[in-house]
């Protein structure tokens, strides 16, 4: 990056500093003037417009990363609402949350890609002998149902609100604990995910081998996407505090610890919406005796706004 960039950029990122440290050390957005507030957006949007330029240009490292930390110290400052109760809420979940989890995609990613390859070996492996299953978690007495036929999943709809509540209660619960454990980092991710992908792996090749995947998909083809999103985003979100521990950048440990876990229980947090939703399809609709193409069609639906939710634009505070 040429010198000359350097030295007309960063009359604005030291003011972009100043403005967001006084954002933070006094009352928010109320301690700045309206012009302020308006410079505050301005020079956001210039930063991060530098910051797009640094990643693809410059090869100093350190400048890349002070202004990505300069980026998401306002980008919070920006977002952070100063009202309280329901306005507070839908500004976190409708601006903050998406914006967040563009930014730590790549923990999605790579929790999501362990996922995978854990399940397609689990599945190959019960594809050649059934006795695998056993070994990846999945009860006998389960192996059995799908080689008779049954369709053990219709109970739900004699459960139905409570089921749906313990189905709430249960995806929050698998979430936490997989954050909980993927803040080892690598080793801990794929740890607590082993078991889930290879019981479901292992089941999927048991189902398909006995003629039963059409079947079971019709009951799980609602649900899946967002439950399975949401447990890859809290898994990602713990593996983005346990990565700040081995690469912690320019910035000292301690610092990346600091940042990372404050966006990683954001992410936590952003996820609670998805698993209740995800919990009410599972419990009220999943069980029920309707054609798969209806069922399929809430799956898309829930797929197609989760992806619009998570990949709108960021839309930033003030004016020119």
């Amino acid at each position: 990056m040429a010198d000359n960039f350097i030295e007309r950029r960063k009359t604005n990122w030291k003011r972009l500093e100043e403005l967001t440290d006084q954002v933070r050390s006094l009352r928010g957005l109320r301690s700045l003037a309206r012009d302020e507030v308006r410079e505050l957006g301005r020079i956001y949007r210039r930063t991060a417009s530098d910051l797009a330029i640094a990643r693809v240009e410059s090869r100093d490292q350190r400048l890349v990363s002070y202004l990505n930390n300069l980026v998401i110290r306002a980008h919070g400052m920006i977002y952070r609402s100063e009202s309280k109760g329901v306005r507070s809420i839908f500004d976190f979940y409708w601006h903050e949350f998406p914006a967040i989890f563009r930014r730590t995609f790549r923990y999605t990613l790579a929790t999501f890609l362990i996922f995978v390859a854990i399940g397609l070996g689990s599945f190959w492996a019960t594809w050649r002998n059934d006795d695998f299953a056993d070994f990846a978690y999945v009860p006998p007495p389960l192996v059995q149902a799908v080689k008779n036929h049954q369709r053990w999943w219709e109970r739900l709809n004699d459960e139905a609100p409570t089921g749906a509540a313990g189905i709430i209660a249960n995806n929050i619960g698998v979430s936490l604990k997989v954050f909980a454990f993927s803040i080892v980092p690598v080793v801990g991710t794929v740890g607590v995910l082993t078991p889930s992908a290879l019981q479901i792996g292992s089941l999927q090749a048991v189902l398909m081998k006995h003629g039963m995947m059409g079947t079971f998909w019709n009951f799980g083809f609602g649900h899946a996407v967002l439950e399975f999103a949401a447990i890859f985003i809290a898994g990602g979100a713990g593996l983005m505090i346990g990565w700040s521990l081995i690469a912690p950048g320019e910035r000292t440990r301690k610092e990346a610890l600091v940042e990372r876990s404050t966006l990683a229980i954001r992410l936590l947090v952003g996820c609670v919406p998805l698993l209740i939703v995800a919990g009410l399809i599972e419990g009220f609709i999943s069980p029920l005796p309707i054609q798969s193409r209806y069922k399929i069609a809430v799956s898309v639906a829930s797929a197609v706004m989760l992806a619009a939710y998570l990949l709108k634009p960021a839309k930033v505070t003030g004016g020119e």
